[in-house]
């Protein structure tokens, strides 16, 4: 009874310790997105009225081929929100791609000796 009770205790502690890590890379990546959507938008939002049309889209080739894709709501206009999630999702994919990786390993791991 007490071993099961010790590595539960242990695997609790590790991921107390293990969280805050976490909430870095998560805070770091929500840095990026919104600085990107930033970028995205002072380039392609040509009346500045916060959404991107389907007109002003085709001034940059790879938000032209994603408009539909990114226009989740299918209004003819991408938001900020829309532009933020499908940026948030374009960069969880390439850091699974990244991890899955042959050789690449978790931040902090050492090499199997």
């Amino acid at each position: 009874m007490m071993k099961p009770l010790c590595a539960v205790l242990a695997a609790a502690s590790l991921m107390a310790v293990a969280a805050p890590a976490f909430a870095g890379d998560d805070d770091a990546m929500k840095a990026r997105v919104s600085r990107r959507v930033d970028q995205v938008f002072a380039k392609l939002d040509a009346d500045g009225d916060g959404r991107i049309s389907k007109a002003e889209a085709e001034k940059g080739p790879k938000m032209s081929k994603a408009f539909d894709r990114v226009d989740a709501d299918h209004d003819g206009f991408v938001s900020r929100a829309e532009m933020s999630a499908a940026v948030e999702r374009r960069m969880a994919r390439a850091q699974q791609r990244k991890q899955a990786a042959p050789g690449s390993q978790a931040p902090g791991a050492t090499p199997a000796s």
